[in-house]
């Protein structure tokens, strides 16, 4: 099943172009993301491309603070610009093989609705 998006997401994700959208569930809090859906899509990130030992710790500095509930919304700001940096580097750096599991999901889909007929 595929979700369908509300008009208010639609017009967020018009607003970003390319770049993932943060959602987060209001039941649980636990944040989502949303990204596009195209094979060479690549977000793009604030600041400098590259990923640094510095960048990162401070990276786990936010997180310590968010899981103790004293992050400011000034930080949690950074936390995601961070984040976004660390998974584009990671993107560039070390892909992963999504085309590999796209092949796969759809051979067991085939499987799976051959078995129903």
């Amino acid at each position: 099943m595929i979700a369908k998006l509300s008009s208010d997401l639609l017009l967020e994700l018009d607003r970003l172009g390319n770049r993932p959208l943060a959602v987060e569930d209001p039941r649980t809090h636990r944040r989502y993301w949303l990204v596009p859906d195209e094979p060479n899509a690549r977000r793009k990130s604030a600041g400098n491309d590259d990923w640094s030992d510095a960048k990162n710790a401070r990276r786990f500095e936010l997180i310590d603070k968010e899981i103790a509930g004293t992050l400011t919304a000034a930080e949690s700001s950074e936390l995601t610009s961070l984040q976004t940096q660390m998974d584009d580097y990671l993107r560039r750096v070390a892909p992963l093989p999504i085309a590999q599991t796209r092949q796969l999901h759809a051979r067991l889909v085939k499987l799976t609705r051959n078995k129903r007929s």
